[in-house]
Order: structure tokens, then C-alpha cells, then sequence
């Protein structure tokens, strides 16, 4: 009888174990479900700009939820680390993230070129981010509106966790070119070239974690194409922890009576 209570009971642990391990991925998936479901909202607020944003270009480029959605636990999701600092303010908190740029081998230029990102929470939901001032050097406001509402009408391919939107400017000094990019952002980390096209790369982590990427993983990856022949950036893109986000640029080409002619 004893023996038989013995063989009996690990087959009863190993049925418990599995039931809490099912439970526990069961609660990871709806937990980053609902993140994705958050995401999602906000993407179709961007595409209603003007009722759900604004945008502020008093020290810093800072952009305003006008009905926030975003928790603080989804941040941390998304930035798979907590902020390097936080601060209470009211009812809330300030939080602070470092994007620390990586160079291949040692740092090859004068200046910090390390992306600083500013969030305000109300309660516990994302009201404010606030990007370096120097990102408002050649993009307006309006510009930047636009670029938002490009994101809002954006495809998405959730087995990818991709999403891809385009930009379709008036002129072409509505598109960045290649020394305006690296004015913000500093040297790539990469480059490479092709007849027609060139791409920087830029690599980032995040500063102050209590553990480094292994492998040659980095926590932001940012990509640019340009055309060889003027400069101009036809293609961003950006990886945040796997989660990628691109935007294809291209102007409208008009005649002379102002009809409107095919992308270039």
C-alpha cells in the first residue's frame, strides 16, 4: 500500500506542475495580448491626430496623450527593463530612459549622440514623451503631425510583430536627406552601400542595465535608406525589442497645372 502511494504520488506532482506551467504561459499570453490590444488602440488614435495628440516643441519635442492608453507595466514590457529613473510628481511619475549609442569598436565622434526619452504618467498611464530637442531641428510640427497620421493608417503584420506606413510629401524638402540624419544622430554604427542606394545603421541599448544583450542583440536598431542620387531618405526603420516599425518615403510629382502624377 505504501509503495503503491509512492509511484502514485510524482505522477500527481508532475500533473500539478504542468497545470501551473499551462496557467503561467496562459497569463504571459493574455498579459502581452492585452499590450498588443493597447498598441493597437493608440495606432488608431494616431490616424485621428488631432483629437487624441499634440505635440509641444518647448524644451524638447514632447508628445501629448490627450487620452491615454498606454499603461506604465506595458513600458516596461515594451522596453523589457525598467526605467533608469523615477521620480513622483503628483499623482504620478517622471520616468527617465537612456538610449546609449553603440559604436563597433570604440566611440569615433565628438558629441553625445545618446537618445534621452522623458515620460510623464498620470495614475498609471502614459501622458507625456519627450524626445531630445535636437530631433526638432529639421522636421516642424506640422511635418511631424503628418509622419504621425502615416503611422496611424499603418499595416500590420502581427505573426511579425511588423508594421509598415508610408509618407507622402508635397516636396521633397519634406524628406530628410543623409546629413541631416547623421547631424541628429551621429555616425552609423554600419554602413553599406549600392549603385543606387546607401543605408546607415544605428545600434543603441539601454544605459544602466543590470544586464548587457547577449548574442549581438542590441534594444534599438534603426535603419535608413537614402537614394544615392539626391540624398533622400526613402525608407526608416526601427526594432524595439522585436517589435519593427518602417516607413516608406516618397513625394508627390505634380505638372505644370498642378495635377497631381505618381509617387517618385
Amino acid at each position: 500500500m505504501i509503495d503503491s502511494i509512492v509511484k502514485i504520488a510524482p505522477a500527481k506532482l508532475r500533473l500539478k506542475q504542468r497545470f501551473l506551467l499551462v496557467a503561467v504561459i496562459f497569463l504571459i499570453v493574455l498579459a502581452s495580448g492585452c499590450v498588443y490590444l493597447r498598441l493597437l488602440q493608440v495606432k488608431r488614435q494616431l490616424s485621428d491626430f488631432n483629437t487624441n495628440f499634440q505635440i509641444k516643441d518647448e524644451n524638447g519635442l514632447t508628445l501629448v496623450f490627450l487620452k491615454p492608453v498606454l499603461l506604465a507595466a506595458d513600458i516596461i514590457w515594451l522596453m523589457n527593463a525598467p526605467p533608469k529613473s523615477k521620480v513622483k510628481v503628483g499623482s504620478g511619475e517622471h520616468w527617465k530612459y537612456v538610449f546609449e549609442k553603440q559604436y563597433p569598436v570604440e566611440k569615433n565622434e565628438e558629441g553625445n549622440f545618446d537618445i534621452p526619452i522623458s515620460m510623464v504618467f498620470e495614475g498609471d498611464k502614459l501622458g507625456q514623451m519627450i524626445f531630445p530637442e535636437r530631433f526638432l531641428k529639421y522636421v516642424s510640427k506640422p511635418l511631424l503631425v503628418k509622419m504621425m497620421k502615416s503611422i496611424g493608417e499603418a499595416e500590420i503584420d502581427k505573426s511579425k510583430k511588423r508594421a509598415g506606413s508610408s509618407f507622402r510629401a508635397r516636396d521633397t524638402l519634406e524628406i530628410p536627406r543623409k546629413r541631416q540624419v547623421v547631424e541628429v544622430l551621429g555616425l552609423p554604427f554600419d554602413s553599406q552601400d549600392s549603385d543606387k542606394n546607401s543605408i546607415f545603421i544605428y545600434k543603441y541599448n539601454l544605459r544602466e542595465e543590470s544586464t548587457r544583450p547577449s548574442g549581438g542583440e542590441f534594444k534599438l536598431v534603426m535603419g535608413f535608406k537614402f537614394q544615392k542620387e539626391d540624398d533622400r531618405l526613402l525608407k526608416a526603420e526601427t526594432d524595439l525589442n522585436g517589435l519593427k516599425m518602417s516607413i516608406n518615403f516618397s513625394f508627390i510629382q505634380t505638372d505644370d497645372d498642378g495635377e497631381v502624377g505618381k509617387d517618385k
